[in-house]
């Protein structure tokens, strides 16, 4: 279907229904432009639902490229891979700034603005990835650390890979106390405070 010939069509149809409104009679017109009129009717409903859908589409590409994790783990390779992965195209972009507007100018003309919010999502997960410190006390106080510098979504993510027992572990290693009793919510949320607490200190220091 071509919509511009439609939209041809609809408006000539519309100037010569105008100028000849007064004058159409019948049953059998009748019938038709009430059928036309129904028909009219859905079809505007479903591409006011589809505009809608496009600009939320759109939307919530644009917020995550201006995201805290954007701005940590964003890389002209990973905007290559994902125009390379869902257009089957290449990014002609030589750096960050411009990839980025190209990506979405792709994106747009290719209409699938959904899964490039679902394959950068999945770009930032992995790419926020923390390797475990294991039992070394030095790599646990890093990992300590790095995970207070995550943005909030970062750190639950991170949170949410460890078992309580890690959890234990690594707030031990730092010098946070609990009980047995402490929940992994509990804990989380300690670490997330004095690891914060410990960037804030490191960074005022430098």
């Amino acid at each position: 279907m071509n919509y511009l010939e439609l939209a041809a069509d609809l408006h000539h149809l519309g100037e010569r229904l105008s100028k000849h409104a007064g004058k159409i009679e019948g049953e059998e017109m009748g019938r038709s432009a009430q059928a036309l009129s129904n028909s009219l009717a859905r079809f505007e409903e479903l591409l006011e639902g589809y505009i809608a859908s496009r600009k939320s589409g759109e939307l919530l590409l644009e917020t995550l490229l201006r995201s805290p994790a954007a701005k940590r783990h964003l890389t002209l390779d990973i905007l290559k891979g994902g125009i390379r992965s869902l257009t089957g195209k290449r990014l002609k972009s030589v750096d960050l700034r411009t990839g980025k507007k190209e990506f979405v100018e792709r994106i747009h003309e290719a209409g699938n603005h959904d899964e490039a919010a679902k394959f950068l999502k999945e770009a930032f997960a992995g790419a926020i990835h923390l390797e475990s410190g294991g039992k070394d006390k030095a790599s646990l106080q890093h990992e300590f650390f790095e995970l207070g510098r995550l943005a909030e979504d970062e750190f639950a993510q991170e949170v949410a890979k460890k078992s309580l027992g890690e959890l234990q572990h690594l707030a031990g290693m730092n010098g946070i106390k609990f009980t047995d009793k402490t929940s992994k919510q509990r804990l989380a949320a300690l670490i997330r405070r004095y690891a914060q607490r410990a960037v804030l200190n490191i960074s005022s220091a430098a």
